[in-house]
């Protein structure tokens, strides 16, 4: 048998595709397994605890084996659990969790923001004048479930941004209402703040007199803590 053969035979028995040869290479194969169960359960507490409860460890382990065996890519370990994620999203695992996807998203998506470099932006004054566009290290997501309180029962609608907060150092979170969210989801930054809110209010038939100035007073909020960014 050349090298590579070796190898790969090596590779295929610790990733779960052939049987065990050797009471050794079940050592290898135990610290990889065990390296992708760490990085997991950390990123998603709430995922395994469910699975704890629902006695679905077994499903787990299987399904870690299937994911090392082709879908591991990245290079960073932080990103590794979106990888799963997204793998789980198309596989036959965890059928029976119709909030799956929900609770991944966002158990996964407090370790993308606080991973984020820092912001090292200018002290400028917040104008609606001025053009912003919302910042890549923050989240702006719609879920079907209400995650935040982790009521999982019945699907609910809710719009979340998460975005990291410099005074506490903590990753947090705050609902959004359907106006607010199809306006960041909208947010054209080729044109003044100004402009957008204009254009968007006429669209959903709002008076611009008697609403902008609520809405203005949420983007310099946001804009302090830095999730609209110029």
């Amino acid at each position: 048998m050349d090298e590579r053969k070796i190898q790969k035979n090596f590779i295929n028995q610790i990733n779960g595709k052939k049987k065990v040869q050797k009471k050794s290479i079940g050592v290898y194969r135990y610290l990889v397994h065990h390296s992708f169960f760490e990085v997991l359960t950390n990123a998603y507490p709430e995922f395994y605890t469910i699975i704890q409860k629902q006695n679905l460890e077994k499903e787990f382990d299987r399904s870690i084996f299937k994911f090392m065996q082709k879908n591991a890519m990245s290079p960073y370990i932080w990103q590794m659990p979106n990888e799963y994620r997204k793998f789980l999203k198309k596989s036959k695992y965890f059928k029976k969790i119709p909030y799956l996807n929900d609770l991944l998203y966002f158990e996964y998506s407090e370790l993308f923001i606080f991973m984020q470099k820092p912001l090292m932006t200018k002290n400028i004054k917040f104008k609606v004048s001025k053009k912003y566009k919302i910042s890549a290290n923050c989240s702006i997501h719609k879920y079907n479930y209400d995650v935040i309180n982790k009521d999982f029962t019945q699907k609910e609608e809710s719009f979340i941004l998460g975005y990291f907060d410099s005074d506490t150092q903590e990753v947090v979170y705050r609902p959004l209402n359907n106006l607010l969210f199809s306006f960041f989801k909208t947010l054209n930054p080729t044109l003044s703040l100004n402009k957008n809110l204009r254009l968007f209010l006429k669209k959903n038939e709002i008076s611009y007199e008697l609403y902008a100035k609520e809405f203005i007073i949420v983007f310099e909020e946001l804009y302090i803590q830095k999730v609209l960014v110029i």
